[in-house]
């Protein structure tokens, strides 16, 4: 599927807040939730992300099912229900449209919750 420039614009800044939410949902939940700064941190990269995901075309939206798109466009009412939404819209995001940017520089260098899952999986079958 071809991504139209304006698509592809919204997706880069989607990802890339994808980024920094999964980033803090790797820290322990008490250490995020515990830290102002942090759960600032959190609800803005929430807010950036429902940004950016308005102006995805609703083509593109339709095509990528498999993200929970309405979760992603209700405002959390609290920091534990952004820790829970970031929890499973981020990595979600991440696997799901991070393919769709393959052929672009920039997503050489973006992560890929899917790579770490399957290392995992390798570490425990090691055991």
């Amino acid at each position: 599927m071809a991504v139209s420039a304006r698509d592809k614009k919204a997706l880069l800044s989607l990802l890339e807040q994808a980024q920094l939410v999964y980033l803090l949902t790797r820290l322990p939940k008490k250490q995020v939730l515990d830290d102002p700064k942090d759960v600032a941190r959190l609800e803005d990269g929430l807010a950036a992300m429902r940004a950016a995901a308005r102006e995805l075309s609703a083509a593109l939206r339709e095509k990528n099912s498999a993200v929970q798109w309405d979760e992603l466009a209700a405002k959390p009412d609290g920091p534990d229900l952004s820790w829970r939404r970031a929890k499973r819209v981020g990595p979600q995001v991440l696997r799901v449209l991070r393919p769709l940017l393959e052929s672009e520089p920039e997503a050489a260098f973006m992560l890929d919750p899917s790579a770490e899952t399957v290392k995992k999986a390798k570490v425990r079958s090691r055991r």
